[in-house]
């Protein structure tokens, strides 16, 4: 069996280590894990802070990864295989490294046989983000370009319009990264480790259009969709329905989706909605999950997740009316 390769990647100071340390005590200290730690200058630090946690650690020092040590790096890959056969290597490269020359050497040829990438990660100091991306721009949009995951660090110390300009600048320069955007102290390791492998789960859409049979309160819907697409036998869902889905940081009050959900019950302003999901953020760090089919809702409170999003799915969708409805600002 391969060897997972997790790399946990971010600029100077973003919270890699604080990251790793939070997946090793959480999640991971079952696991049989090695951390390959790259300090850019002689002297390691992250090393001896993560050694507490019971895995090995190997330091490399006096360069980084991505550059003059490319040669070593692959070879500390095969000696670490050989000698600990681990479950899962983690990878903290320099802040300053190109994090596509990272995956390039993981995914070369001469490893490829030991190891497979699982959770690419990068993380994204919202407080500094605009002072990098002006000077330092290569080295920080690489990370941001190449990373599955992006996880922004100190949002609790961000207002809402920040955020959501910091994560539409991030939409541009990657636009198929998962985000996280609810700050580390209020997400468990799990949801963290969903979203990096890419879990289903985490997937309001991918949950949505994949359910044959809807269900809530313990009343099943599986003819729905049987009047819309009678006469498609030849169509799959993709060609008959459309799917609207939305991130946010928007806080909502459970009397708030209430409303948003009566409302589109009712207005056919909004288009024919035959299914509604939605997990969000609501006052004082609580969470909200909705669902939603025709004729019934229910608005639940939740543990915290990775950020606020909702899917609806159903016919001429007016998705400029959704927004307002939502207060999505587009």
């Amino acid at each position: 069996m391969k060897t997972k390769v997790d790399i946990i990647s971010g600029f100077l100071g973003a919270g890699k280590t604080t990251l790793i340390k939070k997946l090793l005590e959480e999640k991971l200290h079952n696991e049989n894990i090695v951390i390959i730690e790259n300090e850019f200058g002689v002297i390691g630090i992250d090393g001896s802070l993560l050694k507490p946690s019971n895995v090995v650690v190997k330091e490399i020092n006096s360069g980084c990864i991505c550059c003059s040590l490319v040669g070593e790096f692959g070879s500390a890959i095969e000696e670490i295989i050989a000698k600990y056969s681990p479950d899962r290597i983690v990878i903290e490269p320099s802040g300053v490294g190109k994090l596509s020359d990272i995956i390039k050497v993981c995914d070369s040829l001469k490893l490829k046989n030991l190891i497979t990438i699982n959770m690419v990660i990068t993380i994204v100091d919202v407080l500094k983000y605009q002072i990098y991306i002006t000077n330092f721009g290569e080295f920080y949009e690489n990370q941001i370009k190449n990373a599955k995951t992006i996880i922004l660090s100190r949002t609790e110390k961000s207002n809402k319009n920040k955020l959501d300009s910091i994560v539409n600048s991030i939409r541009k320069l990657n636009n198929k990264s998962n985000i996280i955007t609810t700050p580390l102290e209020n997400i468990n390791s799990d949801t963290i480790i969903a979203v990096a492998q890419g879990s289903d789960s985490v997937s309001l859409e991918k949950q949505i259009k994949s359910a044959k049979n809807f269900s809530i309160k313990g009343n099943s819907y599986p003819n729905v969709y049987k009047s819309e697409t009678r006469h498609h036998h030849n169509h799959n869902a993709d060609e008959v329905f459309e799917v609207w889905g939305q991130e946010t940081t928007n806080v909502y009050k459970k009397t708030e989706l209430e409303k948003i959900l009566a409302n589109i019950e009712n207005e056919r302003i909004y288009g024919i909605i035959l299914r509604g999901k939605g997990i969000v953020q609501s006052d004082n760090n609580l969470w909200l999950q909705f669902d939603y089919v025709p004729g019934e809702s229910e608005v639940k409170n939740i543990n915290p997740d990775y950020t606020g999003r909702f899917c609806i799915i159903g016919k001429s969708l007016n998705k400029s009316a959704l927004c307002s409805l939502f207060n999505i600002v587009v």
